[in-house]
């Protein structure tokens, strides 16, 4: 369904960049008009993304919390990785297959966030497999539903992928708001298979940014939503201890940074200098994620190392 919709807008983005390239064709040769057409649409969305980071410094500083300086070092990754998950990764890159190799160390389930699909872990899911991680990830739809129903889905694709693999546990590894669902998760399906969530840039305690969205899930990550309230009140005191928080000082959509971190959480890092897309990407996050599997799941030979 979100690709669907991000294909459709991806046609109506190239028909306006077709009908600007037709009109300043009256004064450019074409290949130059074509050229200046696409500038400008960039243009536009490198200014949509600037403002959300001027929107996320503004909220930080009225909060008290201010960020050390890396802003501007945070956008170009931000805007070039925005418009590939826009343009690329959502529309045309969702249909990967699981990857399940023959004798896998674990089982890592990715979830996505507000507004994308399984589309944004292109890359991501080959580093995985490639450390001997089964991976599958799932899409959360209708885009606008609720949390609690996002939930359920993950609940649900966490018992199938153990059935498939075999592993007992599941490590979820969620982005944005499918932190949040991961929690929900637990919340409903407390026997779910599900041994350990990682959370990227989620706002766990709500965001700013989320009262532009739309959905009933939009409505719930606002900064003291009830919904928001209750998923705290309703968790047994070990889901903190369950899960591992990344955040960064420079996320332009979660800010300030400890709206991105659960209270009690096992393990957590934080970055700067990286925005909210880009966590994903880091080679820091990526360093930080591939240690914190070996923890929760041992390779047998280093098992072994230790005991003796």
């Amino acid at each position: 369904m979100m690709a669907r919709g991000m294909r459709g807008f991806t046609l109506a983005v190239a028909i306006l960049v077709g009908l600007t390239a037709w009109a300043l064709s009256a004064w450019l040769p074409w290949p130059a008009a074509l050229a200046a057409s696409l500038a400008i649409a960039a243009l536009v969305h490198a200014a949509i993304v600037a403002a959300g980071f001027g929107l996320a410094k503004a909220c930080i500083d009225r909060s008290g919390e201010p960020a050390p300086p890396g802003w501007l070092a945070a956008m170009p990754a931000e805007i070039l990785l925005s418009m590939r998950n826009m343009y690329v990764d959502i529309p045309w890159r969702h249909r990967w297959p699981a990857r399940l190799p023959a004798h896998p160390r674990g089982a890592v389930l990715l979830v996505h966030g507000y507004g994308c699909n399984r589309g944004i872990w292109r890359n991501l899911d080959t580093w995985l497999a490639a450390r001997g991680w089964a991976v599958a990830a799932l899409d959360l739809e209708p885009p606008r539903a609720g949390i609690d129903d996002f939930g359920r889905l993950v609940a649900a694709e966490a018992a199938a992928l153990a059935a498939r693999t075999g592993c007992p546990r599941i490590t979820v590894i969620a982005h944005s708001m499918g932190g949040l669902a991961a929690r929900a998760a637990l919340r409903h399906a407390p026997d779910a298979p599900i041994g350990h969530v990682v959370t990227i840039g989620t706002p766990h305690r709500g965001t700013w940014h989320a009262r532009f969205g739309r959905g009933v899930c939009a409505t719930q990550m606002v900064p003291d939503n009830p919904w928001l309230a209750a998923l705290c009140a309703a968790e047994r005191p070990d889901v903190a201890d369950r899960c591992t928080c990344i955040a960064s000082h420079h996320d332009n959509i979660v800010c300030p940074v400890g709206r991105a971190l659960l209270p009690g959480a096992a393990a957590t890092l934080v970055v700067s200098r990286v925005a909210h897309m880009a966590l994903v990407h880091d080679p820091a996050v990526r360093a930080f994620l591939e240690e914190r599997l070996e923890q929760l799941h041992p390779h047998p030979s280093s098992a072994k190392s230790d005991a003796a």
